[in-house]
């Protein structure tokens, strides 16, 4: 093969592998960053550990994060990963999801 075709197929992996790996990482950083920065008390959200809460304060760098009733934790404002959208929205049978209670799930794993 000619050195100016390899050279050519090299450029387009690297043009390949930014398209499918690169670029969308940093766009979900971009995303992730925005909405840290728009953070606003009430919203429901979700840390990087898993633990859903509501914002109850807000400092520079910082975020009470209410778990439970009376119970705050405070968490690092980058720890914030996700908001909650609001729940009726997934009992809402044009998105697609079924809620499905525990009671049922056993019932169908018994037979």
């Amino acid at each position: 093969m000619p050195p100016e075709l390899q050279l050519l197929v090299i450029v387009i992996a690297f043009i390949g592998f930014w398209a499918i790996v690169i670029r969308p990482a940093r766009n979900a950083q971009r995303r992730t960053v925005q909405l840290q920065q728009a953070l606003e008390v009430g919203d429901r959200v979700i840390i990087s550990a898993g633990i859903f809460g509501t914002v109850a304060t807000i400092d520079d760098d910082r975020v009470g994060l209410e778990i439970a009733p009376g119970t705050t934790i405070t968490v690092a404002r980058q720890a914030v990963v996700r908001r909650i959208e609001d729940e009726t929205a997934a009992d809402d049978p044009g998105t697609g999801h079924d809620a499905v209670s525990p009671a049922e799930t056993r019932a169908d794993t018994e037979e």
